[in-house]
């Protein structure tokens, strides 16, 4: 266990490199309050730079260093995907953590491995981002504790928690994406050997521990309640979940209709072309294995 001057010397170090970066929308204020207290209590003396990513609106928790002024305000209507360009060229540091704001955090965050992150960053400027999960068929040995994503793979660009190199995170994104749109299609902008993307191996998912298999706290809108309800007790928030309502597991609700999945294609093919083709090909594929087997 690290002692307190420890923890001090640790976040010290990774605040003066590294922004986090809290990808949220104005919708999805109701979530806040639960995701800094969980923050607060599994990150003492965290004294990173935060910025909330948001359309218009702002946020004050306790002595989090949260942005007071929204840079986004300006834009009109903007894309995903422009929001968070917009609030990278506004970033001057060279290292970006990413959360979503319902990634509720359920175990202390793992500064030492963040910190050693940077350091393998700042000795190897190919290095693109460490994604703190797992990617699922990756298995390529490199870093301990990591593994290194192959030149193709399905998800290579991903919402999990991670820390990216700015240049590289500004070079996957575009303006038009989604955020969904953007890990599906903009892997692609991955592929091949230009940068080198690692995971976590699936026995060291110990960074930022919330509860993955569930996705978070919010799922198409809604509250996932084996997620939400104890976070409720927990911090003592005035939540009344029935405003947003809970997610069914097994609602027809998840089945995405003809039309979003056309518009789906289209918005991929004018984010990265042809090249949409690749995970469109595969996920089509592994559908008819499944009712196949």
């Amino acid at each position: 266990m690290l002692s307190q001057e420890q923890c001090l010397s640790i976040n010290k170090t990774i605040s003066e490199s590294c922004v986090l970066v809290v990808q949220s929308c104005d919708a999805y204020e109701d979530v806040w309050d639960m995701f800094f207290s969980a923050l607060s209590e599994n990150w003492p003396g965290c004294t990173l730079d935060i910025i909330l990513n948001t359309e218009t609106k702002v946020k004050t928790f306790g002595s989090l260093k949260l942005n007071t002024e929204n840079v986004n305000r300006t834009l009109s209507q903007p894309h995903w995907g422009q929001r968070l360009l917009n609030v990278l060229n506004h970033v001057e540091k060279d290292y970006i953590i990413t959360l979503f704001d319902d990634f509720i955090l359920e175990d202390k965050v793992n500064i030492l491995k963040i910190k050693q992150c940077i350091e393998l960053m700042e000795e190897n400027r190919r290095l693109g981002v460490f994604y703190f999960n797992n990617i699922p068929n990756t298995h390529i040995a490199s870093y301990d504790g990591f593994f290194r994503i192959g030149k193709t793979t399905d998800y290579k660009v991903n919402s999990s928690p991670a820390l990216w190199r700015k240049t590289v995170l500004q070079e996957m994104t575009g303006e038009i994406d989604n955020a969904w749109a953007w890990e599906f299609f903009g892997s692609a902008r991955a592929y091949g050997d230009k940068y080198e993307f690692h995971c976590a191996i699936p026995s060291q998912e110990d960074v930022f521990v919330y509860q993955y298999d569930l996705g978070g706290a919010i799922r198409r809108g809604k509250w996932v309640e084996k997620v939400v309800s104890p976070a409720v007790k927990k911090y003592d928030l005035s939540l009344d979940p029935e405003l947003r309502g809970y997610a069914n597991a097994f609602s027809r609700e998840d089945k995405y209709s003809f039309k979003w999945k056309v518009n789906f294609v289209l918005l991929g093919l004018r984010m990265v072309g042809v090249k949409a083709f690749v995970p469109l090909i595969r996920a089509v594929y592994t559908k008819i294995r499944v009712r196949l087997c």
